[in-house]
């Protein structure tokens, strides 16, 4: 099992605008981040604490670390399609004006 790797603080903060997340870094944060890039980018679920305390983070940050398990392949086919083929519906005449 991968170990996880935690980065960051968040909390609510509520604004005239709405509730906004606020996510705070620490520059060994960032250090984090950094090292754990992959092809340029890095994914966090932000989760919420069980026990929060007032005035403190009430969610943190833990890096995604999951990888495929085989290399994404791009699907090279390109679809045609034809003007030959059109559907036409069925008109049944019920009786009602639509």
């Amino acid at each position: 099992m991968e170990t996880k790797t935690f980065v960051g603080s968040a909390k609510i903060v509520t604004t005239k605008f709405g509730e906004l997340t606020k996510v705070s870094f620490s520059e060994q944060d960032i250090e984090t981040l950094k090292s754990c890039l992959i092809k340029g980018w890095v994914n966090c679920l932000i989760k919420e604490k069980k026990n929060k305390v007032e005035g403190k983070a009430t969610h943190y940050l833990e890096i995604d670390n999951w990888k495929p398990t085989e290399p994404f392949k791009k699907d090279n086919e390109t679809k045609t399609y034809s003007n030959e083929t059109k559907y036409t519906p069925k008109i049944e005449d019920d009786g009602l004006p639509f």
